[in-house]
């Protein structure tokens, strides 16, 4: 009996484990991205990209700013997290290797580290989708099966799976 509730405690809790990966890579792209947006932040985002060679610096720091704010949303929501995570696997890499990989590891020397982690978590919203407790699931198609045929999904459905 024991053995039985802690197996059905065990899958309720990995049904929501997502949600602290989602809240926590969430957060932190959504800041990010925000403070980008601001006007001396996309200004000082803008010089930096120059004087890394990244041009034309203006438009891409505006990409990027725009890239942070929409992935950190959609991952606390929990909606398109599939999108959201393929676009901070793509900032962070260019994070790393344009500016963090020839500083080694350490975060603390401006190292990759924290890029790693944030990596990390996408990786993990990316194999292991956004999880029960989210937008997601809240307007995921539920097909129910008649003897002939599956019942229509709705458009918002589609986009739903579609995004994961």
């Amino acid at each position: 009996m024991a053995t039985t509730t802690l197996m059905a405690l065990e899958g309720q809790l990995a049904n929501h484990s997502a949600l602290p990966l989602r809240a926590t890579l969430g957060s932190t792209m959504l800041y990010h991205g925000l403070s980008k947006l601001k006007p001396e932040g996309l200004e000082q985002t803008s010089q930096f990209f120059d004087s890394i060679g990244l041009k034309p610096a203006r438009p891409l720091a505006l990409a990027t700013a725009w890239t942070e704010t929409l992935a950190g949303a959609l991952s606390l929501l929990g909606i398109g997290t599939r999108v959201a995570a393929l676009s901070i696997l793509a900032t962070q890499a260019v994070a790393i290797a344009k500016v963090h990989a020839s500083k080694g590891f350490d975060n603390l020397k401006g190292g990759y580290e924290f890029n790693l982690s944030l990596i990390a978590a996408a990786l993990g919203l990316l194999l292991g989708g956004p999880g029960k407790l989210s937008v997601h699931q809240a307007v995921r198609p539920h097909p129910r099966w008649s003897l002939l045929r599956r019942e229509r999904v709705s458009p918002l459905g589609r986009l739903a799976l579609l995004l994961g």
